[in-house]
């Protein structure tokens, strides 16, 4: 009797579990408010379908968005919740400030990088304004001029380690070089504490990869929600096993935090950071900011996102502009060229302001930033309010709404043959001014790297395959086979 009883009632569970299931996939299929927007059945059916190509594909979720625009057209349902549009001429209708119309960031996907307050897993439209207001001011030009000094210094330390290898038969991963000085161009800037990655002898190739392995764990939580404070309650020698990404992360958080609590401490005993302005040394001693965006964990979490932010987008642009002007001499003769009339005495470098006067360098800077695509993921928003408009298409209010940075880079029709390196395509009058500390880095490095008569890079065992980044992990990412975009110095 007990017997016919269980199997009696798992029957019954069995049922009702495949009558919620048909119910589900009814709804979205054909009651959804975004059921009649165009793409696969399977992708608006259920997020295993991204799951599938996001985690097993390892990052192939974004190409193969695209073959769903050349099937479906500009707007395709990417999952059960979310549309993706592929239109540059839509970008400034998507991504719109506060005066035009309230938007939110989608839940969840700021699950990528773990439960965080930082800017960028701030959901509410308010709360990110005031936390970004909190920032964003160490970021103007005026600011990042205060530190060019600083950026300077960290370039001569380059130049100087360049010129010790010239001639020798050793390479150098130029992604770790660039990382490295990145790394220690915002750790001063943000805690007045490079971490030295300069000094190292092989350019410190462990804090590149400890981004990356970042990274990498970004699908899975954004998958799974409970992943990552689960993986974050087990011993550290348990994470090792499960989830080596995940201990670069808690490594870093842990790393940064207690940077946060030496800056408080220093605050605390009345030793005032009296040099170099940094952002949390400002942050802490500003009576404008409210105590909640001064905590240590919330100072954590957008320490976190500065140094990663301000490390690998960078270091992957100047690494990726590089290899093309390396690999085109005439483009890298009529960039040194135009250098040549702004570096008349050897040993003195020009100023960013003198340097970002120079329209090839600027194009080349451009061209740069297009073909190694910064954050290669896309970025969704939610109008909470108000249905927005695309053609003939209405969205409805709550619906998160992406586009994708590599498909406006890499479309044929603003970007004749996009991937090939043409600084040229920038040469007309641009409303485009790059000011912001990654740009500095990118004027001043560039062309202290490439200056006229100084030593010459030879690409050594690297082809446009180490160069491609065919995995989206939110940051664009290189073939696991790669072994670095690796120069010698002649």
């Amino acid at each position: 009797m007990l017997e016919l009883f269980t199997f009696n009632a798992a029957l019954l569970l069995l049922g009702v579990f495949s009558l919620y299931l048909l119910s589900l996939a009814i709804y979205r299929l054909y009651l959804d408010p975004i059921a009649k927007f165009p793409g696969p059945k399977l992708a608006a059916l259920t997020l295993w379908y991204q799951f599938y190509y996001d985690v097993l594909k390892q990052g192939k979720y974004t190409v193969e968005i695209e073959k769903m625009h050349e099937a479906y057209g500009p707007i395709v349902r990417i999952n059960p919740y979310e549309l993706h549009i592929n239109d540059p001429d839509y970008y400034d209708n998507l991504y719109v400030g506060g005066s035009v119309r309230k938007t939110i960031r989608y839940g969840w996907a700021t699950r990528m990088f773990g439960k965080t307050s930082s800017t960028l897993g701030t959901i509410s439209h308010d709360l990110h304004r005031i936390r970004r207001g909190a920032i964003a001011p160490f970021f103007s030009k005026q600011s990042v001029q205060k530190l060019e000094p600083e950026v300077q210094l960290v370039i001569e330390k380059l130049i100087s380690r360049f010129h010790a290898l010239q001639g020798s038969d050793t390479s150098i991963n130029l992604i770790d070089a660039f990382s490295a000085l990145a790394g220690d161009v915002i750790s001063q800037y943000t805690f007045a504490q490079p971490y030295g990655l300069m000094d190292s002898p092989d350019f410190a190739p462990w804090w590149h990869k400890a981004w990356i392995e970042i990274s990498k764990n970004s699908h899975k939580f954004t998958q799974f929600g409970w992943l990552e404070p689960t993986l974050r309650m087990m011993p550290l020698f348990v994470v090792k096993v499960l989830s080596p990404p995940m201990v670069a992360l808690i490594e870093m958080q842990d790393s940064l935090k207690k940077q946060v609590i030496e800056v408080k401490t220093e605050l605390q005993a009345g030793r005032k950071n009296t040099g170099q302005r940094t952002i949390f040394h400002d942050v802490l001693t500003n009576d404008n900011i409210r105590p909640e965006e001064k905590g240590t964990e919330h100072l954590k979490n957008e320490a976190q996102l500065v140094v990663a932010a301000g490390t690998v987008t960078t270091a992957q642009t100047l690494a990726t502009t590089s290899f093309y002007l390396i690999e085109n001499p005439p483009i890298l003769e009529k960039l040194q060229q135009e250098l040549g009339t702004v570096m008349k005495t050897e040993g003195q470098r020009p100023d960013w302001q003198q340097l970002e006067q120079l329209p090839y360098l600027t194009a080349v800077i451009h061209e740069g930033l297009r073909i190694a695509y910064g954050i290669m993921h896309r970025l969704q928003r939610i109008s909470p309010d108000e249905a927005i408009q695309f053609n003939e298409w209405t969205i409805p209010p709550m619906t998160p709404v992406s586009m994708s940075a590599k498909m406006l880079h890499d479309n044929p029709k603003i970007f004749p043959n996009p991937r090939s390196f043409s600084p040229e395509r920038w040469l007309q009058p641009s409303p485009y001014r790059l000011e912001n500390l990654a740009y500095c880095e990118l004027y001043l490095a560039l062309a202290a790297v490439f200056a006229p008569g100084g030593f010459r890079l030879e690409l050594f065992e690297t082809d446009i395959s180490d160069v491609e980044t065919p995995h989206d992990y939110v940051n664009p990412c290189h073939r696991a086979e790669s072994k670095g975009i690796r120069v010698r110095v002649k």
